[in-house]
């Protein structure tokens, strides 16, 4: 199960982050997500249960997963128009064609562990 692995992997980078706070608890773990990623295939809510999962018995056991969508650039290889991409798949808005080419971002950042105080 690929969402296992991916909330796993999350998990550890926030047990990671906290290495040097060892008493600090996260109550939200923010991850910055391409919208060209696969991972907007998957229901929020099982994505959330996923990590609930994953977290059992870690650092991040309580802590509320969000998700934060980030657009991606293109260019078309066609007319040169550029835009943003915020669906997997996208046509140009300038000519309508599917041929466009998506600036390569890394899909899955760990973008911010809010802390209890």
């Amino acid at each position: 199960m690929h969402e296992w692995q991916l909330m796993a992997q999350v998990v550890k980078m926030v047990e990671e982050a906290l290495r040097q706070a060892p008493c600090s608890k996260p109550s939200v773990v923010r991850l910055k997500v391409s919208t060209q990623s696969h991972f907007f295939e998957h229901d929020e809510a099982a994505l959330q249960s996923v990590f609930a999962a994953a977290a059992q018995g870690t650092v991040a056991e309580r802590a509320v997963l969000e998700i934060l969508p980030v657009p991606v650039t293109a260019h078309c290889r066609l007319c040169g128009t550029s835009c943003e991409m915020h669906e997997l798949l996208q046509c140009c808005p300038g000519c309508g064609s599917a041929s466009l080419d998506a600036e390569q971002v890394p899909e899955v950042v760990l973008h911010e562990v809010v802390v209890e105080e």
